[in-house]
């Protein structure tokens, strides 16, 4: 008799603690710099997403991914009426190295965003479509 309500109650156990685990999926979903890249390329393409450069305003104004509008991740939740609309639309971030952007994914996903997007930062990724001032 011992040596069954030993292995029924180690089942029992297991099949508790299983199902208490809760696998959390990360809402925040990782775009290559290539994907990202073919998006701005494409005029089709380029109208299902916003593209949000999250660098402070005078290194968006160095160089920044063609179709990108600029909110620094230090103003996002200020700002966040002025992209309310694209709740449920696809938005990218990104930013010199990814750090910031991996913030402001967060604050968006944190105010209800629902289909986020990070992409490597700028010093990650030689992207192709990239907006310079003239000289």
């Amino acid at each position: 008799m011992k040596k069954i309500i030993l292995p029924v109650f180690m089942i029992i156990a297991l099949l508790g603690a299983a199902s208490c685990s809760e696998k959390s999926a990360d809402p925040i979903m990782v775009m290559s710099g290539e994907k990202l890249d073919s998006i701005a390329a494409n005029a089709k393409e380029k109208d299902n997403y916003l593209i949000i450069d999250v660098r402070e305003d005078y290194e968006y104004k160095e160089s920044h991914l063609e179709n990108s509008i600029n909110i620094s991740v230090n103003e996002l939740e200020k700002r966040i009426n002025e992209i309310s609309s694209f709740k449920e639309k696809n938005i990218v971030v990104l930013c010199r190295s990814g750090r910031r952007s991996r913030m402001a994914a967060q604050i968006l996903v944190n105010n209800g965003f629902k289909k986020v997007f990070d992409a490597p930062g700028v010093t990650k990724y030689k992207y192709k479509n990239i907006v310079k001032p003239k000289k």
